[in-house]
Parts: structure tokens; C-alpha cells; sequence
């Protein structure tokens, strides 16, 4: 979006399918969001998850960038990082970064905005390897702005901070395959303890969470990947295709070649609910 002399609304035909993210570079000028009443004014960088029914109306002469998002280009954009976690924990809230006295800043995300813009208006070879690069920089801005969620609020129990390390741990390691055991003595408790603060905190054992976070993964990896099952069990640490299908099975109710073919299918209906790769534990 760049500015003209009157005002434009992003969401009448650029939303996306199913749960999706927009980031918004505001050089000049100012913008409003359905559903806030407070106004978005330059210079700043807002991002915000988005729906089918978000509106978003720039003033007249206002100049800017903005990107949508879905759900598996921001799975992508964060991948692996060891701060994937507090990734997207941030890419979960509504956030607005003034950026008055951020000279630097400002400049390293007008470029990424426009390297984003450049490389899928040219579809060079390995685009989106370029886009989710770019992508990384904006997320990265808006983690070392905001608040720290990962930490939790000040004052938080050490039941609530424990399981925050946990919760890191089990993002770095869950494709290691590690063992409760392992969990636990990394973090210098016991198992016993672990499980009591587990179930105090997310209302769910050490095991149920480190088993929904294999699960979102395998999810992700069937729906936005072309990798075949058993590549996928491999990635995710499992010793053959056949434990993983059991795996899957136990917590799916269905084999993951067939949940893949359910929800593609589902895509072409318009009714598949794709995981999102935040949502976790």
C-alpha cells in the first residue's frame, strides 16, 4: 500500500482462509482497525492477527506497507529458532511499536517490507526462502519491543517460572524425543514435582504437553509440507514411520497419511481448521 490522495480498506478481498497475521509498516499519516478505538498513527509498526471480518482503513494520503499472513507462512517463518516459543507468543497479541526515535530500526524494516513486496512481485527461484527471512526480521522487531510474555507477569509464582522453562525446554528438544526424566533433571527437579507443577499451571502432565507439541508439529508438517510420512517421523525424532503412525493414531484417531488427504480435501471445501503453530502448551 502506498499513499494517494484518498482513503483505502484492506480486507474486503485480501483476507486470508482460516486464522491469519498482518503486519503494518506506517510511514505517514494514520489508520484505523475495525473493533479498536484508539488510531493507528506514523511513524509505527503494528502487527495484528487477523480474521475474515478485520477491516483496516488508511487515512487518505497515508504511506505505508502492510503483509497478510497465513497460518503456514508464519509456521515457516519461525521454524525451528530456539526462540520459537517467544515467537509466537508475540505473534498471538496485538501489538503497535512506535518507531519516532528508531531511526535504524525503521530503516531495516522499511527494507524488509520492501524486499518482501520485491520478491513475490519478481517469483524468483527460492522466493519464499527470502520472504520468510524478511518475515524473521519484522517478528524479531516486534519481540525485542514488546513485552516479555514468556516470562509472564511480575511477581509470577516459581511454579509459573519453572514451567516457563519447561515450556523453552520442550520447544529446543521435542523432535529429540527426550523423556519426562530428562525434562526433569535438566531442570533440576523431580519428576514428581514436575508433574504437580505441570498439572497446577496448564492443568495437563509433563507428557500431555510435550505430546501436544509433537502433535501440533506433525499437524503443521502434513498440512503445509510436501514431505512424505515417513521423512516427517524422522524429522520429529521417532525411530520408524510405523511409531509414528502409532502415535498419531493414539492422539488423532486416524494414521497420518489419511488425516493428510482428510484436510486437503477439507481445503478444497473450505472447511479444514489448519493447526496453528502457536497454539501450544
Amino acid at each position: 500500500m502506498t499513499g494517494d490522495l484518498r482513503s483505502r480498506i484492506v480486507g474486503l478481498a485480501e483476507s486470508l482462509h482460516g486464522p491469519s497475521w498482518c503486519a503494518i509498516l506506517l510511514e505517514d499519516g494514520g489508520a484505523v482497525l475495525s473493533g479498536e478505538d484508539a488510531r493507528i498513527e506514523a511513524p509505527v509498526l503494528a502487527w495484528r492477527p487477523w480474521d475474515e471480518t478485520s477491516r483496516l482503513r488508511f487515512d487518505a494520503g497515508a504511506v505505508g506497507t502492510y503483509v497478510l499472513l497465513s497460518a503456514s507462512a508464519l509456521g515457516n517463518t519461525i521454524g525451528h529458532l530456539p526462540e520459537a516459543r517467544d515467537l509466537r507468543d508475540v505473534a498471538d497479541h496485538a501489538l503497535t511499536v512506535p518507531l519516532t526515535a528508531s531511526t535504524e530500526r525503521r530503516f531495516a524494516l522499511r527494507t524488509a517490507f520492501a524486499g518482501i513486496r520485491r520478491e513475490l512481485e519478481e517469483d524468483a527461484v527460492a522466493a519464499h526462502v527470502v520472504v520468510e527471512a524478511y518475515l524473521r526480521v519484522i517478528l524479531i522487531a516486534l519481540l525485542r519491543a514488546a513485552p516479555s510474555y514468556s516470562e509472564g507477569p511480575q511477581g509470577a509464582s516459581p511454579s509459573h517460572r519453572a514451567f516457563t522453562r519447561f515450556s523453552t525446554l520442550v520447544e529446543r528438544h521435542f523432535r529429540d524425543r527426550w523423556s519426562v526424566s530428562l525434562y526433569a533433571q535438566t531442570l533440576g527437579l523431580t519428576r514428581d514435582r514436575l508433574g504437580d507443577m505441570c498439572r497446577r499451571v496448564r492443568g495437563l502432565g509433563p507428557k500431555d504437553i510435550i505430546d501436544r507439541r509433537v502433535m501440533i508439529e506433525s499437524r503443521l508438517l502434513l498440512e503445509t509440507s510436501g514431505r512424505s510420512v515417513n521423512e516427517i517421523a524422522s524429522a520429529l525424532g521417532f525411530g520408524s514411520a510405523a511409531q509414528f503412525n502409532r502415535f498419531f493414531v493414539r492422539h488423532a484417531g486416524q494414521p497420518p497419511g489419511a488425516y493428510r488427504v482428510a484436510f486437503l480435501r477439507g481445503i478444497e471445501k473450505g472447511v479444514s481448521d489448519p493447526a496453528r503453530p502457536f497454539d501450544w502448551p
